[in-house]
C-alpha cells in the first residue's frame, strides 16, 4: 500500500514541479521602463547596526529622480547603534529620512507596528519594501515600478538572493530560490500564494482599498498579510517577474538556532493561508511523508527512483532563477539541500502546531 502511494504521488509531484518549472520560466511580463510615479521605500530596522549601513550605501546610489523618491528608515526601538547610523545617511541625504517608532496601538506590534508608522507619513503612488540586512541594486525602483504599467496591478514583488560561502548558506540560498520560483509560478498561473517583503511592493490605491494594515488581520509576518488581502479581498493582481534588474542580495541566518526561529515565524505566519493555497503544498507533504515512512519499512532502495525524480523537478524549478540570477554555482548543493528541504517541510508543520510561540528581533509573540 505504501509503495502504492509513493507511486502516485510521485506522480502527482513530479506533474506539479514540472508545471511550476514551465511557469516559473515564463514569469515575464509586459511592462514601461518610462513610468515614473512617486515612490516611497520603507525599511524597518530593529538592532541592525551591522547591517544597515551597507543597506543604506545601497539605498544612497539609487538611480531614481530623487524627486519623486522618498525612502523612509523606521528605528523600531533598538538598543544599539542603528539610529545613529540612519541618522548619519539621513543628514547626508535628503530623500532619506529617519523616524522613530512610536509604541503602536495595542493590536500593532514589531514590525507591523514599524512598517504601518512608515506608511502613514509618505504618501508615493508606489510602496516599496525591503529590509535592514539587504542590498538593493542602483536601478531597483525603475525596474520595479515598470510593472505598473497598467491601473489592474496592485502588487509587484521580487526575487531575493543570499549570500553562500559555505555549504550551510548555499542551502538556505536554494530554499530561497525555491520558494520565489514557486510564488511567482503560482502567479503566472493566476493562483497567487505569498511574497516576501524584503523585495516586495504595493500601489498606494491597493494598500488603501484593503484598509492597510489598520483592517488587515495582524501577523508576525506582515508581508504575507498584505499579500493575502490585496489578492483576495480586491480586484488588483500582483506580479512576480523574473527580472535580474530586481533582484535584492541579503544575509543567510548565521547559525541552525537563527535558522529555526525564521522557518518558525515563517510557517507560523503562513499557518492561516486559506485552502486552495493549503492545497497547492500538500502534495509535496504527503509525497515527502510517504519517501520517509517508504524509507522506514520498506528501505531505502524503494525510495532511489522517487529521490532521482524529485531532484530532477526541483532542478527544472531552480533553473530559471539559477540562471536569470547567474547562481548556478549552487546546483552543487542541490543533494544536501533536498535532504535539508524534505526534513524541514515534514516537521515545521506539527512544530507550529504544537506550539506557535514565536520569537524574532528580541521580541516573543504567541501566535499569528
Amino acid at each position: 500500500m505504501l509503495i502504492t502511494l509513493l507511486l502516485i504521488f510521485t506522480i502527482l509531484y513530479t506533474l506539479q514541479i514540472c508545471i511550476f518549472a514551465l511557469a516559473a520560466h515564463n514569469a515575464r511580463y509586459p511592462n514601461d521602463p518610462t513610468y515614473r510615479p512617486t515612490v516611497s521605500v520603507i525599511i524597518a530596522a530593529r538592532n541592525e547596526e551591522r547591517n544597515i549601513g551597507a543597506c543604506l550605501e545601497s539605498v544612497a546610489r539609487l538611480t531614481y529622480p530623487k524627486e519623486l523618491l522618498k525612502v523612509v528608515v523606521v528605528n523600531d526601538h533598538s538598543t544599539d547603534n542603528t539610529d545613529v547610523i540612519i541618522r548619519e545617511y539621513a543628514d547626508k541625504f535628503p530623500f532619506i529620512k529617519l523616524h522613530a517608532a512610536t509604541e503602536g496601538e495595542t493590536r500593532f506590534k514589531g514590525k507591523t507596528n514599524a512598517v504601518l508608522q512608515g506608511i502613514d507619513i509618505t504618501d508615493g503612488e508606489i510602496i516599496l519594501f525591503t529590509d535592514a540586512d539587504c542590498i538593493v541594486p542602483d536601478r531597483w525602483v525603475e525596474e520595479t515600478v515598470k510593472y505598473y504599467n497598467e491601473e489592474t496591478v496592485g502588487l509587484v514583488a521580487g526575487f531575493t538572493s543570499l549570500k553562500s560561502r559555505t555549504m550551510f548558506e548555499a542551502i538556505q540560498a536554494l530554499d530561497w530560490f525555491a520558494l520565489f520560483s514557486i510564488a511567482a509560478a503560482a502567479i503566472r498561473l493566476h493562483f497567487p500564494v505569498t511574497a516576501v517583503g524584503n523585495n516586495l511592493s504595493v500601489r498606494r490605491k491597493a494598500y488603501d482599498a484593503v484598509g492597510g494594515y489598520r483592517k488587515i488581520p495582524f501577523s508576525i509576518t506582515e508581508d504575507y498579510a498584505l499579500f493575502h488581502a490585496v489578492t483576495s479581498k480586491t480586484a488588483y493582481r500582483a506580479k512576480f517577474p523574473l527580472d535580474a534588474g530586481t533582484l535584492v542580495h541579503s544575509l543567510p541566518c548565521e547559525t541552525w538556532g537563527e535558522l529555526f526561529r525564521q522557518k518558525k515565524r515563517w510557517f507560523t505566519g503562513g499557518a492561516d493561508m486559506d485552502v486552495k493555497s493549503i492545497s497547492l503544498f500538500a502534495v509535496g507533504y504527503i509525497f515527502k511523508s510517504l519517501l520517509l515512512l517508504n524509507v522506514v519499512f520498506n528501505g531505502l532502495t524503494i525510495v532511489l527512483v522517487p529521490l532521482l525524480l524529485k531532484c530532477c523537478s526541483d532542478y527544472l524549478l531552480l533553473r530559471p532563477a539559477l540562471k536569470t540570477f547567474k547562481r548556478t554555482d549552487l546546483l552543487f548543493y542541490i543533494i544536501p539541500f533536498e535532504l535539508y528541504y524534505i526534513c524541514y517541510v515534514l516537521f515545521f508543520p506539527p512544530i507550529v502546531l504544537l506550539n506557535k510561540n514565536v520569537q524574532w528581533k528580541e521580541r516573543s509573540f504567541g501566535k499569528a
